[in-house]
C-alpha cells in the first residue's frame, strides 16, 4: 500500500515507521522539514508517564511503555531517562482523587510522600502541609531531538521518504490512502467545529468548553540552578510542571500547561505571553523556593486543544485519516499512536470501538 503521511512531528514520524515496518511504501510530507520549532514536537524534554487522573489514558501509557523501551532497543541509544514522576497536589483535590483510584485500580505501583517524607525523593522540593506528592517510578523525561532523529532513522532505514513540502486535499490522489498528522495544522484540513462523539474528560476538574479544536500558545522557560530528582506535575490550578536539570546544565525547565491565547500557527512568532513566564517564576518560587528566578531561555510552543482534552481521530473520506493527538498531553503516546495509526490503516482496529477518540470530520467548507 502507497501511504502519506503529512506532518513529521512525533505522530506522523511514528506512524511511518510503523507502516513502513510493515513492509508499506511510506511518503512523509512535512511542510517546514524535521525537526523545526514552529509546531508541537519541540524542544528538548517531554514527560513520558503512566500516572494519569483518567484510567483510560492511564491502561493506553501501560501498554505503550514497553514500546519506548523497545524503540530504545531499536534504535541502540538511551533517549528515556526514568528519573521517576511526582504528581502534586492538596489531598483534598479531585484530581489527586482520581490520580491514586486510577492507580490502585489498575495496580500501577505507586508511593505517597507528604511534606514530611519528600526530602527522601527530591530534598529540593517544598510541599505544603495540606498536600502530597504521589510517586510513579516508571517515568521520566524523554530526549526530544534524540526520539525524533531516531524515528525518522529507523522510518527511513525501512524504507520510507521525506519531502519538505506543504500539501493539501489532493495529495490523496497519488496515494492509497493518506494520514494527517499535522498538529496544530489539522484545521486546515477540516472543520475544527465538528464535535467528537465523546467528550470525556482526561483530568475531568480541567475540561475546556466543547468549542472545537483551538490553537494555543504555551510557554516554558528555564531558570538559573541545578535541579536532581524526579519530574513533576502539578493536579491544580494551571497545572504547572517541571524537570530536573539535564545533562551538563546548570538550568533547569518549567512549563505552563494551562491553554494560552489562541495564536494563528503560521505566524512564526513564538514569544511567551509573559503572564505565562510570570506564573513559571511563581511555580519555581512556591516549589523551590527561589524567589523572582533568573531566567536563562524561554520558549512559546504550540497546544491544539480539542474538547474535553480528548484525542480526535476520524476518517475524512474513505482514504484521508486525520489525527490529533493533542491537547498538550499527546508526545508520551507516540509510539503507541503511531502502532494505533498503523492499524487503522490496515483496517484492523476500528474507530467505532474507540469512542473517547472519535470524530467526525469535515472538509473545510462543507
Amino acid at each position: 500500500m502507497k501511504v502519506a503521511i503529512v506532518g513529521g512531528g512525533i505522530m506522523g514520524l511514528c506512524t511511518a515507521k510503523s507502516l513502513a515496518e510493515r513492509g508499506h511504501a511510506v511518503t512523509v510530507f512535512e511542510q517546514y522539514g524535521l525537526n523545526h520549532a514552529l509546531g508541537s514536537s519541540t524542544g528538548r524534554s517531554r514527560i513520558v508517564r503512566q500516572a494519569y487522573p483518567d484510567s483510560f489514558y492511564t491502561e493506553i501509557l501501560l501498554e505503550g511503555h514497553q514500546l519506548w523501551t523497545e524503540l530504545e532497543a531499536q534504535a541502540n541509544q538511551e533517549m528515556i531517562h526514568l528519573v521517576g514522576l511526582l504528581y502534586i497536589g492538596p489531598k483534598d483535590e479531585p484530581e489527586m482523587w482520581h490520580e491514586l483510584e486510577t492507580l490502585e485500580q489498575l495496580s500501577v505501583r505507586h508511593e505517597v510522600l507528604t511534606a514530611a517524607s519528600i526530602g527522601g525523593i527530591h530534598p529540593q522540593m517544598n510541599l505544603g502541609a495540606s498536600e502530597i506528592a504521589v510517586l510513579t517510578r516508571d517515568a521520566g523525561w524523554a530526549d526530544v531531538p534524540a526520539v525524533l532523529s531516531a524515528v525518522a532513522r529507523l522510518a527511513s532505514d525501512r524504507g520510507a521518504q521525506f519531502l519538505r513540502s506543504k500539501v493539501d486535499h489532493s495529495v490523496g490522489a497519488g496515494f492509497d490512502c493518506a494520514v494527517v498528522t499535522a498538529g496544530s495544522w489539522i484545521k486546515d484540513w477540516a472543520d475544527p467545529g465538528s464535535p467528537p462523539a465523546s467528550s470525556l474528560a482526561y483530568g475531568e476538574a480541567s475540561a475546556k468548553p466543547r468549542d472545537g479544536i483551538r490553537v494555543t500558545l504555551q510557554s516554558y522557560a528555564y531558570l538559573e540552578g541545578l535541579q536532581h530528582g524526579p519530574v513533576w506535575i502539578e493536579g491544580f490550578g494551571d497545572h504547572s510542571y517541571g524537570f530536573p536539570s539535564e545533562p551538563g546544565r546548570n538550568d533547569f525547565k518549567i512549563g505552563h500547561h494551562e491553554p494560552g491565547p489562541e495564536t494563528d500557527p503560521d505566524d512564526p512568532d513564538r514569544t511567551p505571553p509573559s503572564g505565562q513566564v510570570q506564573a513559571i517564576k511563581e511555580a519555581a518560587w512556591r516549589r523551590f523556593g527561589v524567589r523572582n528566578a533568573h531566567v536563562t531561555e524561554s520558549r512559546g510552543c504550540l497546544y491544539t486543544v480539542a474538547p474535553g482534552d480528548d484525542f480526535k481521530i476520524g476518517w475524512l473520506d474513505d482514504r484521508t485519516l486525520l489525527a490529533s493527538p493533542c491537547s498538550g498531553h499527546g508526545f508520551k503516546f507516540g509510539p503507541w499512536m503511531g502502532r494505533f495509526l498503523a492499524d487503522l490503516v490496515e483496517g484492523k482496529r476500528d474507530l467505532g470501538d474507540w469512542p473517547r477518540f472519535l470524530w467526525h470530520p469535515r472538509h473545510q467548507g462543507s
